[in-house]
């Protein structure tokens, strides 16, 4: 008996060392992560940005040290504050016997509101002076808008970086703090620029000098808000160009520090504009063209009064052009006078209107249960809704030429602009297009040159064509029976495009025909007669 009890303590005692080794392993797993045990730690941003610490290099170490003794300052609370909940936070992976185990740290630019969470959900409040020496390292950065870099546009078009900089912002407890870039140190790029030389800076400056060089010849050496577009002059050159901007420290402001920006500016003739007429009536439209337009997107127009519309622009050859609607919606105004700004250069043009010929209303007594079905408001949401992307989308090559004709060779019921009163329910709406007087079997005629963009069939439009002219430029049909194209086909003027019908909004046969600039309804008299008059050339 006495020896099996030895024998049982011998075996204990051999599974004691594997016991606790097992029970120490279990309580590390679960234990908070200690510096002594702690191999590297990854340190993930708000944006997204990771540092990596690995604890063999000794700055590294100082950083794992720092966060250790947060952690272990920091005082056990019930839950993260609400407001803090869908924050984003900064995520640190502590690699530590072989297991990475995450805490999320949630920082503002309050350092009394820091708090994290380890990796069994407990939340922690961090000590406000442990947050305040986080806040003011590089790490925490990101926090702060006022730490990025201010970046240069030129002329509106291209971003460059600073060639060098010495950048501070506030942080932590409201000192400044210097930032972490040192610039990109590139000398080799180079911007378009048309005519005159603007600067735009992410972070206004106070003061800002310019050195333009052509060779070894100094152009321009001033202050920015002396250099105007005679300095560069007119004719296509690359320049050398030096910008050094200041930022001063002062009361209110988050950040301060000096900045050079070095790139090369190839100029070419400024941009200019041009209508295409200068008279027009209300409902038409007008062609604005560019000429020495770099960049579309540099184009910024303006109206006044407003016309609740944004050109689009496209490429034709050397020029860009934009289709512009004077909407029927519109109140009436006498003028327009068009701003329109490209790379520092702004130019006014003004474009006359007429009224349209006041004409009665047109008395309808369409069947109430046929308007009632085909034309109320979820109908017309839902034909809007069906044809969005037909109207946003347009093709960049003009197809169209000379003038257009009409879809068929028939008598107008309802013309453009004119009010229908709909007897039988007592409603009214402006006509955005013409109705003809058909007949079974008469063919619908495309009005120009163009793309099949949309074939279907909506409750209110009924059978539907859409051909796209480019430029913004469609043309409409609706209430047909028959249809003999496809979508992506391409189309001669006068082509057929089906046959007329009465599906749709319509009381007996009947063809609506309508002409859109990006979904506004314009009219299609003038083009008619006189074609579309554009400025290619001079």
């Amino acid at each position: 008996m006495k020896k099996n009890v030895i024998i049982a303590l011998c075996i204990i005692a051999l599974f004691i060392p594997t016991y606790c080794a097992f029970a120490y392993y279990i309580s590390a797993q679960n234990a908070p992560v200690a510096e002594r045990t702690v191999e590297s730690l990854t340190l993930t941003d708000v944006e997204g940005e990771s540092y990596a610490f690995d604890k063999k290099d000794e700055n590294a170490k100082n950083v794992i040290s720092f966060f250790i003794e947060m952690n272990d300052s920091a005082e056990r609370v019930d839950e993260l504050p609400k407001q803090l909940k869908q924050n984003k936070y900064f995520e640190a992976k502590y690699r530590s016997h072989n297991k990475d185990k995450v805490y999320k740290y949630y920082f503002t630019t309050n350092p009394s509101e820091a708090y994290f969470v380890d990796s069994h959900k407990r939340v922690y409040s961090i000590d406000s002076e442990k947050a305040i020496d986080f806040l003011t390292t590089e790490y925490a950065a990101s926090l702060y808008e006022s730490s990025k870099q201010p970046e240069l546009k030129v002329s509106n078009m291209s971003v460059l970086e600073p060639y060098s900089i010495n950048w501070k912002y506030k942080a932590g407890a409201g000192e400044f703090v210097p930032a972490s870039y040192t610039g990109s140190n590139d000398k080799s790029a180079k911007y378009p620029v048309s005519g005159s030389l603007q600067l735009d800076f992410t972070n206004q400056p106070d003061y800002v000098t310019v050195k333009i060089t052509e060779g070894d010849n100094v152009i321009f050496n001033d202050i920015y808000e002396k250099l105007s577009s005679s300095d560069i002059g007119e004719t296509s050159k690359s320049y050398n160009v030096e910008v050094n901007a200041k930022w001063y420290e002062a009361d209110g402001k988050e950040y301060c520090g000096e900045a050079k920006y070095i790139f090369t500016a190839n100029v070419s003739a400024p941009a200019s504009f041009y209508l295409g007429e200068n008279t027009i009536e209300q409902g038409e439209f007008v062609v604005l063209t560019g000429k020495n337009v770099l960049d579309v997107n540099s184009i910024v127009f303006k109206s006044e009064p407003a016309i609740n519309y944004t050109p689009v622009f496209f490429k034709e050859g050397d020029f860009v052009v934009a289709l512009i609607p004077i909407s029927l919606d519109l109140e009436y105004s006498s003028s327009y006078v068009f701003s329109i700004s490209c790379a520092g250069v702004t130019e006014e043009l003004t474009l006359a209107v007429s009224k349209r010929p006041a004409k009665g209303e047109i008395w309808n007594d369409m069947p109430a249960n046929t308007v009632n079905r085909t034309r109320n408001d979820s109908v017309l949401a839902a034909f809007d809704a069906a044809l969005k992307s037909t109207v946003s989308k347009n093709e960049s090559t003009r197809y169209w030429s000379d003038t257009f004709i009409e879809p068929v060779d028939r008598s107008i019921r309802w013309g453009f602009g004119r009010t229908v009163y709909l007897s039988t329910v007592k409603q009214k709406f402006v006509n955005e297009g013409v109705d003809y007087v058909v007949v079974q079997k008469d063919k619908v005629k495309a009005v120009n040159a163009g793309k099949v963009v949309y074939v279907g069939e909506q409750t209110y439009s009924g059978r539907l064509v859409v051909v796209d002219h480019g430029f913004g430029l469609k043309s409409w049909y609706m209430n047909m029976s028959e249809i003999s194209v496809q979508v992506g086909d391409m189309v001669e003027k006068g082509a057929e495009l089906g046959v007329v019908g009465d599906t749709g909004f319509a009381n007996g046969v009947n063809l609506h025909y309508e002409l859109t600039i990006n979904g506004v309804s314009v009219s299609p008299y003038s083009v008619e007669e006189e074609g579309i008059k554009m400025y290619i050339g001079g």
